[in-house]
């Protein structure tokens, strides 16, 4: 969209109506002062959610390897779950379960927004911080397992300490 106005027209339109839907669901009766006030709100929100992505600036990168991460996801997703879910059994028995903080480079050509997002989107791992002053961005990352999910071995190249 060359069109700046445009484009500001149609990013507050959009995130308007996601708000004002989200809003018409987690609302009890949907009266004419119910809904007049979701507008209004809706449209409060949607100009701070523009200023917040505006100043972010996000990109999503590059594109390397997006096919086999969206290919390995779903597995790491449900293998992480049942994993997660043995975790928490053995702490209800009363078994001490700790995660750690391990350093993991991104593989050359892996967009940093989309990859962090797929890897913080499995209950296995969180992406806390990014380095971004070399070759390749270096994230600091929170996991519960030992070994690296299938997700991580296709975005990352370990650099475990």
């Amino acid at each position: 969209m060359p069109n700046p106005g445009l484009r500001l027209t149609v990013e507050l339109t959009a995130w308007w109506g996601l708000l004002f839907v989200l809003y018409l669901v987690l609302i009890s009766t949907v009266s004419p002062l119910e809904v007049a006030v979701g507008a209004g709100a809706s449209a409060l929100a949607a100009v701070g959610a523009w200023a917040v992505h505006r100043a972010a600036r996000p990109t999503l990168g590059p594109g390397g390897h997006w096919r086999a991460a969206v290919w390995a996801w779903p597995g790491a997703l449900l293998t992480e779950t049942v994993r997660t879910a043995r975790l928490t059994a053995r702490a209800l028995r009363g078994h001490r379960t700790a995660g750690r903080m391990v350093r993991v480079r991104l593989r050359p050509g892996v967009g940093v927004a989309w990859s962090t997002a797929l890897l913080s989107g499995t209950p296995g791992s969180c992406v806390v911080d990014v380095h971004d002053d070399g070759p390749a961005p270096v994230l600091t990352v929170h996991s519960l397992f030992p070994r690296p999910s299938g997700l991580e071995t296709v975005l990352t190249e370990v650099e475990r300490p």
